[in-house]
């Protein structure tokens, strides 16, 4: 086809263009797009204070002065009470979110490798995680009692399927071709847990562990919304019992930051993973 073209190989290869290392790197969204998102949410916090007791009863809606305002006086102390709420919460989702973790992984590694168990587990697993979370709620507050260790079983479980299926199917893709390359060179196990078991695995373990983190947050609100004294999700439905729609806004905006937060934190560990990765 080159030659009907005209063209030698090398000036084919030459007439392709070739990404620069900008590109190839993904670099972020440029500043232009930044001042769009920001110039966005302007828009939108303008609109909401307009809206409210205009377009929209307060008591429905508030107005982001309302929730600022909120949020300024439970945070210097004026209604106390954030910060315990903040701290129980927080404990609830760190410790579920690790047991949920932590239990997906080797679940999903031992399944992965012992073919028998999975054929036999797998209907089961998939059973329990096809019945709606919020159903299995109450159970755990009947073993757990109303404190944070029901909670933090309620995300766990979320967390533990998620894990689950992510490392489950990682192993499951594993180029068994490369593997049996490397046992017929003597390659030890340590090197190819190292050079293959882990690589191929990472980046569907890294990806359900970031979006575990908003599905850990899901079942520890869950848990408080139905039988707390403390916590985020306690003081938001208290307040919608209240149809008091700034705390419940400031709630939300509390939740929205410490998920932020835990993204965060998983998005330096995936940079770190896999920059060990690629060494």
């Amino acid at each position: 086809m080159n030659a009907q073209a005209g063209l030698t190989p090398a000036e084919d290869t030459a007439a392709v263009p070739v990404p620069d290392a900008a590109a190839a790197g993904r670099p972020g969204p440029a500043w232009g797009t930044w001042a769009l998102r920001v110039l966005v949410f302007l828009v939108v916090l303008a609109l909401w204070q307009l809206a409210d007791d205009r377009l929209v009863p307060d008591y429905l809606i508030s107005s982001p002065t309302h929730v600022a305002k909120t949020l300024w006086e439970y945070a210097t102390g004026v209604q106390p009470g954030l910060w315990t709420d903040i701290r129980v919460t927080a404990e609830e989702l760190v410790l579920g979110y690790a047991v949920g973790v932590v239990g997906g992984l080797v679940v999903g590694l031992v399944l992965g490798y012992w073919r028998l168990g999975a054929a036999v587990l797998s209907p089961l697993i998939a059973a329990v995680n096809g019945i709606p979370k919020i159903a299995l709620a109450p159970l755990f507050l009947i073993w757990f009692g109303i404190g944070v260790q029901s909670k933090i079983a309620i995300a766990a479980m979320t967390v533990f399927f998620v894990m689950f299926y992510n490392t489950y199917m990682g192993v499951l893709t594993m180029p068994d071709n490369l593997v049996n390359v490397l046992r017929v060179m003597g390659a030890r196990r340590t090197t190819i847990i190292r050079r293959v078991t882990l690589p191929q695995i990472s980046v569907p373990v890294l990806s359900g562990m970031k979006s575990s983190v908003s599905f850990a947050m899901i079942g520890v609100i869950v848990g408080e919304f139905i039988a707390s004294q403390d916590g985020v999700g306690y003081l938001i439905n208290t307040a919608t019992q209240n149809f008091d729609s700034a705390t419940v806004f400031a709630g939300i905006v509390v939740l929205m930051l410490m998920i932020a937060i835990g993204m965060l934190l998983v998005g330096l560990l995936e940079q770190w993973a896999l920059r060990w990765q690629r060494d």
